[in-house]
């Protein structure tokens, strides 16, 4: 008798009816995360609408019906020069040990869009030095750990909570609205800022900072109108979140922070990009860090 044939090997976009088995898949890969946390992310990426010409969640491997591999694409439009552009935040690439030889059929499709800016903000330090062979150039060096309550803060400033202020139409008619309102609906900490009649919009995540053998509760920035402006109001910053048990302030960076008392790390947050446009500092919604809380 003939051995029966191989099944074949296909590469597809991943659709809606596969989110069940690509959170299984990840949690196989990923084991250190429980199962809860892929199916929370798929359903935060699942939430949101992807720009034109993207896709909604990425690429899988299947085999006989069945889901061997994957690589998660973020997708979404940031401001660049007064115009919107694609960048893809390519996150949580795995594939199952015995099929491991056809993995370059994801990247491959994954990258295929020679329009966008890719982005990697969570490679591991051992595979860095891949990363770059990859024709990724970094663009984050580091971390900043600031002591933000101890700088100055900026007089006439008011910081509200989103949920309060989000029905005001001035609120509302800030152009990254929709973003700010989705992250808030993903547990995000949203604040808006509100200095000399103008409004700004800054997202935070509740991050363990370990200093040794403690973790002390800090606030990760996800997104800001600039790196500068949360430099400018990390005293501001820093009262606020002292109220919520959250002393320390991390960041984006590529060396220490003139004006604020803290710790510069580069042995871990090093970012990467490919494509026409550089990320900047201090810009991660809508990439792991906010839909898995990385």
């Amino acid at each position: 008798m003939l051995a029966p044939a191989p099944a074949k090997i296909r590469c597809r976009q991943i659709a809606g009816s596969d989110l069940g088995a690509v959170a299984a898949l990840l949690n196989e890969g990923f084991p250190r995360r429980r199962l809860k946390h892929w199916q929370d992310g798929l359903d935060h990426m699942a939430s949101r609408s992807a720009p034109a010409n993207t896709l909604q969640f990425g690429y899988c491997l299947e085999v006989g019906g069945k889901l061997v591999g994957v690589i998660l694409m973020i997708c979404s439009e940031r401001p660049v020069n007064g115009e919107y552009a694609t960048f893809i935040n390519l996150a949580s690439w795995y594939v199952k040990p015995d099929y491991r030889p056809y993995a370059h059929q994801l990247a491959a499709m994954a990258l295929k869009n020679r329009t966008a800016s890719y982005t990697n903000v969570t490679a591991a330090p051992s595979t860095w030095e891949v990363v770059e062979k990859q024709g990724y150039t970094k663009y984050c060096s580091g971390l900043f750990f600031a002591w933000a309550a101890l700088a100055k803060p900026v007089t006439g400033v008011t910081i509200h909570k989103f949920s309060p202020v989000c029905k005001r139409a001035d609120v509302r008619a800030l152009r990254d609205f929709d973003l700010l309102q989705r992250h808030a609906n993903w547990g995000c900490t949203v604040l808006i800022l509100e200095e000399a009649g103008k409004l700004s919009g800054f997202i935070f995540r509740r991050f363990a900072a370990r200093s040794g053998l403690i973790k002390l509760p800090a606030m990760f920035v996800v997104h800001a109108p600039s790196q500068d402006e949360v430099i400018r109001l990390a005293g501001n910053f820093g009262r606020y979140f002292i109220g919520q048990a959250a002393p320390v302030l991390i960041m984006d960076a590529n060396g220490p922070i003139s004006g604020l008392k803290g710790v510069y790390t580069e042995k871990r947050g090093r970012k990467f990009f490919k494509g026409p446009h550089q990320p900047a500092l201090c810009a991660l919604a809508d990439t792991e860090f906010a839909i898995f809380e990385i």
